[in-house]
């Protein structure tokens, strides 16, 4: 741990920690996370040390139990699920993360229910008929396929 200055308020109060690790089936990567004590600025990443070549890893979801399995997304993925016209796109502000499946439908449902609440007519109704899938989803009502494309091969759907 050490600490830096703050791009947001220009105080040297940003605490960055990084971890490195190996995880298997991904590889070498670091964790940072960087807090500003004195202004809340908060950073998380996920940086992988190694390339691989692109990749597209497909999973089918079939059951509750499927929700649980791991995902870890690098910032140059894409998450496709067709099933549910859902797309994340990879971008100068996108965001490595892991987390399960259904940590992947809980971002896309608090987006979808942004749209809903700041959208009017034909919008807001797609956005709810958005949010009624993920949440069919999420209770393992519907069966759909996790799709990850990475032209780095830094990404993972890790399952037994």
């Amino acid at each position: 741990m050490y600490k830096v200055m703050c791009s947001c308020c220009g105080e040297k109060t940003l605490e960055v920690k990084e971890v490195y690790t190996e995880i298997p089936r991904f590889g070498k990567l670091v964790i940072i996370s960087m807090l500003c004590e004195k202004c809340g600025y908060r950073l998380n990443d996920i940086i992988p040390l190694e390339y691989k070549g692109p990749s597209r890893i497909e999973y089918k979801v079939k059951e509750l139990k499927d929700l649980s399995v791991k995902v870890i997304r690098s910032k140059s993925s894409k998450i496709i699920i067709p099933e549910l016209g859902l797309e994340l796109l990879p971008g100068p502000k996108a965001e490595a993360f892991i987390t399960n499946i259904e940590g992947v439908l809980d971002r896309f449902l608090g987006i979808a229910e942004y749209l809903y609440e700041i959208s009017k007519g034909i919008k807001r109704k797609k956005a709810l008929e958005a949010i009624n899938k993920i949440k069919l989803a999420m209770e393992g009502k519907i069966e759909f396929t996790v799709i990850l494309e990475d032209e780095t091969g830094n990404s993972a759907i890790l399952h037994d």
